[in-house]
């Protein structure tokens, strides 16, 4: 493989990239069509054709979804056979190893550009093959007579994971009755997402860019990215079980802000202190009752530079610490999710160790589940929690709500209904009680106007969305066959 510097114009370009996703496909008789005049003008084809024109149709349908959010992107492409299991159940198209003659195939025929994986030796960074389309593939895609938005993810496409203790996916497995059930709300979730138009207003191009340094990357805010499935880990129905997928999830917080739904602006809600509320709640304490402390308030501590936000340090110590399964371990997570450069990234274990201890003597009914491994049977409980949220608003009142993990995003008028069911999931699970939940967002505050008075209209008139988002928002909605209205659309006094 090729060496290039990680400070060359090409490493840089290269770096806008994301996986190709072998899942892209669309049965509309006008993407066969356009596959099959591509198919038949390549040259030097063998091979079966109904598997080679499959294999085209999802590379070309990928490379098409790509360029559309984003013409500088690349698909990063695994050349390793071993990266394609045929035969997996979560590869439901049943993408082969012969992928990557079909990509040899596109550029022979000069209809992608390719840059294969290479080493930096110097950074010791690694990457995978780049794909992207020619000049001459761009001009197919610009003349095709179909929307991006007539894409989906295949129908029988795998929503529950088992994965065992090295993270792998376990192919074959036993189940029980309430992964049935969960398989079959979750089918039903992400056909109520795929419907929905869901995207950042402002956006002059669907692609923000996240993390920082060497962790710096492009995200796409796209149509085709809202797949949600549920993960279980260490070979076990009771450990993990997250929801996880759907860009929202890698999406900072002041972009969230300006997530709508359908046209609709989004409210996101979460728990105050969640996971130390569980752990409390395992041992039978109800803490907001019966404590009501602010779990990650403490005094100040001589061996902690003042000028360090406190707060915010022992919540990011204390939430590693629950995970961790060793104070060692705690530590070093803690500095790797500390911003680069700052205060909290430069202390000691001996100081880390000091903070720890007093977050211990604050919360001595739970210190036993710090540095303990905790967090993955934390995660279960909440996402028994989400799961409880996503089946009432998917079945009940029929509406999109977005997880991210502890917090919850809905269309705007949604917020209130959000807030008490998820007070009722809460104690549903854990049989505790009130538990605090926050807008994490608040349309109520942009407005500056009583709640009763807001309808949709004056809403609209706060905030100028981009002609990009409009336009998009538009040919979603014709290439889905969606109404001007959506069902759950709020009326205030049905909500309120």
């Amino acid at each position: 493989m090729d060496t290039v510097s990680s400070t060359s114009p090409l490493f840089i370009d290269l770096i806008n990239a994301r996986p190709l996703d072998v899942h892209t496909w669309s049965d509309y008789p006008v993407v066969n069509l356009f596959v099959d005049n591509i198919y038949s003008s390549l040259s030097s084809v063998e091979g079966n054709e109904r598997i080679n024109k499959k294999l085209l149709k999802v590379l070309l349908l990928d490379l098409y979804v790509a360029w559309c959010a984003d013409p500088e992107l690349k698909l990063m492409f695994s050349r390793d056979n071993n990266a394609y299991k045929a035969k997996s159940r979560y590869n439901e198209i049943h993408i082969g190893k012969k992928i990557t003659e079909i990509v040899d195939l596109l550029v022979l025929n000069k209809l992608i550009h390719e840059k294969k994986g290479f080493n930096d030796r110097i950074n010791g960074i690694g990457f995978q093959s780049r794909i992207w389309p020619t000049t001459e593939l761009i001009k197919q895609f610009e003349d095709a007579r179909f929307s991006q938005f007539i894409t989906n993810d295949h129908v029988d496409r795998e929503v529950i994971v088992l994965r065992d203790e090295d993270k792998n996916d376990i192919e074959a497995y036993m189940e029980p009755p309430f992964i049935k059930r969960s398989r079959k709300l979750l089918q039903a979730y992400n056909k109520l997402l795929s419907q929905t138009h869901i995207d950042i207003y402002n956006l002059q191009k669907p692609v923000i860019e996240i993390g920082n340094g060497k962790k710096k990357m492009k995200l796409q805010i796209t149509q085709k990215d809202k797949f949600v499935r549920r993960i279980f880990n260490n070979s076990r129905w009771d450990q993990g079980g997250r929801f996880y997928g759907g860009w929202w999830q890698r999406c900072p917080k002041e972009y969230r802000e300006k997530i709508e739904f359908d046209g609709v602006g989004g409210l996101e809600v979460d728990f105050s202190g969640m996971h130390i509320v569980i752990l409390y709640a395992q041992e039978g304490i109800n803490y907001w009752a019966d404590i009501g402390d602010d779990p990650y308030s403490i005094k100040q501590i001589k061996a902690i530079d003042p000028k360090i936000d406190l707060r915010s340090a022992c919540k990011l110590l204390l939430l590693t610490a629950i995970n961790a399964n060793s104070p060692q371990k705690a530590f070093q997570a803690f500095r790797q999710q500390s911003a680069p450069g700052s205060l909290e990234k430069k202390l000691t274990n001996a100081q880390l160790s000091k903070l720890l201890d007093t977050l211990g003597s604050k919360h001595q009914p739970i210190v036993h589940k710090l540095a303990s491994g905790a967090g993955i049977d934390l995660m279960f409980v909440d996402s028994q929690i989400t799961e409880k949220l996503i089946d009432r608003f998917t079945n009940h009142y029929r509406c999109p709500i977005l997880a991210i993990h502890d917090s919850y995003i809905v269309p705007f008028g949604y917020d209130k209904r959000l807030a008490e069911e998820m007070q009722l999931a809460f104690q549903e699970i854990t049989k505790i009680s009130n538990p605090i939940v926050k807008p994490v967002t608040d349309y109520y505050d942009v407005l500056q106007m009583p709640i009763e008075l807001i309808d949709n209209a004056e809403r609209l008139a706060k905030y100028t969305p981009t002609t990009r988002h409009l336009r998009e928002k538009e040919e979603f909605r014709l290439a889905k066959n969606k109404p001007q209205i959506e069902p759950w659309y709020p009326t205030w006094t049905s909500i309120y």
